[in-house]
């Protein structure tokens, strides 16, 4: 029987762990690389303001998602302004876990 991948990721992903992981980061890698075209941020200018390498930028602007780890990328989001908070609520079954992303009031 032909098996049919709900997400290109499954391709690739050896366990449902992995593939969630892959998920996250590709969307972490987009969000940020669309804050960067949307700011008309050159790669240089970019990795000034993310605190990494010019080549790190290009890297993210070409989707080279096996590259990075979600806390670098976690991080790069604090790094332009945003405010990361997770919130556990042990007795909501079906959200027990909630993470925020906000703009940092500054």
């Amino acid at each position: 029987m032909l098996h049919t991948a709900n997400s290109p990721f499954e391709l690739f992903a050896k366990n449902a762990v992995e593939l969630n992981m892959m998920s996250l980061k590709s969307k972490l890698l987009i969000i940020i690389a669309e804050m960067i075209r949307g700011e008309g941020w050159s790669q240089a200018a970019a990795a000034g303001k993310l605190g990494v390498s010019q080549p790190r930028i290009s890297n993210l602007m070409n989707g080279q998602v096996s590259k990075f780890a979600i806390d670098t990328l976690l991080e790069m989001l604090c790094r332009i302004g945003f405010v990361i908070d997770v919130t556990f609520r042990p007795h909501d079954k079906e959200s027990p876990l909630q993470v925020s992303v906000k703009k940092a009031v500054v």
